[in-house]
């Protein structure tokens, strides 16, 4: 059976054929072009009732939900690029002075290795080693340190927006300090992933420099995560920071990177990888 769309355009295209029956065109060279009508259709606004979800909802799911994924990761393989670049000023261009790289293999419940493939300086110290180190635990608290249930009474938040991107909806939340006197404690904001509640991205500020004696601000810094599997996990950090004092081969600025890739997750790391020669863990 015809829905009611293709019964119309049989019967449009029905009744053009039989025009052009009744009354042929006129004898003329060229091309001829049919003249077609538009059909216009309106919806009628319908005015939602629905209650929106609160802002203690979003902060309770988002907790959840990032627990919720923190838990479902029993160990995970992945490799890590460290670099920093100089600033560039008006007589010299940005350089890349370090760059490391290694391969980071973590277990439950504390197991966690990481192996240097590469290390790179532009002026390398003499007898200098280069280790990355990295925690332990699948929390990635870089991320929602400011969203941990222990962090309520530390922060304010408030929702900046909702947005659709693709079919996800998105929530983004700032938030900021509640005391202006503690320094440590970073002003920014989040995008939330509404389908698993998990932070996707996230940028930082602070309204004064955290090590005011050495760093004169940080500029920026964006945290951005990418979906593996089904698991989000860490994609990139990224930092601008300004010094107080000129610091050798960095001059006053610094971009800081550390960039993540070839994830492997629940693979079933062998527990030999984490025994050392000694056979420590």
């Amino acid at each position: 059976m015809l829905a009611s769309g293709a019964r119309m355009d049989l019967m449009a295209n029905a009744l053009a054929v039989t025009l052009t029956l009744a009354q042929p065109a006129p004898a003329r060279s060229g091309p001829t072009m049919a003249r077609e009508d538009t059909m216009h259709t309106e919806v009628p606004e319908v005015l939602v009732a629905a209650p929106r979800v609160t802002l203690d909802e979003i902060l309770d799911r988002v907790a959840r939900g990032e627990a919720r994924r923190e838990s479902l990761l029993t160990d995970q393989t992945f490799t890590a690029t460290f670099r920093i670049v100089r600033g560039g000023t008006e007589k010299t261009e940005p350089a890349l002075m370090v760059e490391t790289i290694a391969r980071v293999y973590k277990k439950r419940p504390d197991h966690v290795r990481s192996v240097l493939l590469k290390h790179w300086e532009d002026k390398p110290d003499k007898g200098e080693s280069v280790e990355i180190s990295f925690r332990p635990d699948m929390g990635e608290r870089i991320v929602n340190f400011a969203f941990r249930p222990s962090a309520r009474r530390d922060f304010r938040y408030h929702i900046v927006g909702r947005d659709v991107a693709g079919n996800h909806l998105i929530y983004r939340l700032a938030f900021e300090p509640r005391s202006p006197l503690d320094l440590s404690l970073p002003s920014g904001q989040v995008w939330i992933e509404t389908n698993d509640f998990v932070i996707v991205r996230q940028e930082v500020s602070y309204e004064r420099s955290p090590l005011p004696l050495f760093i004169k601000g940080i500029d920026h810094m964006v945290i951005e995560r990418q979906r593996v599997q089904d698991f989000w996990v860490l994609k990139r950090v990224l930092m601008r920071a300004r010094t107080t004092v000129p610091l050798p081969r960095l001059g006053r600025s610094f971009d800081i990177s550390l960039l993540f890739d070839q994830y492997a997750i629940n693979s079933g790391l062998d527990e030999s990888l984490f025994v050392k020669a000694s056979g420590r863990r």
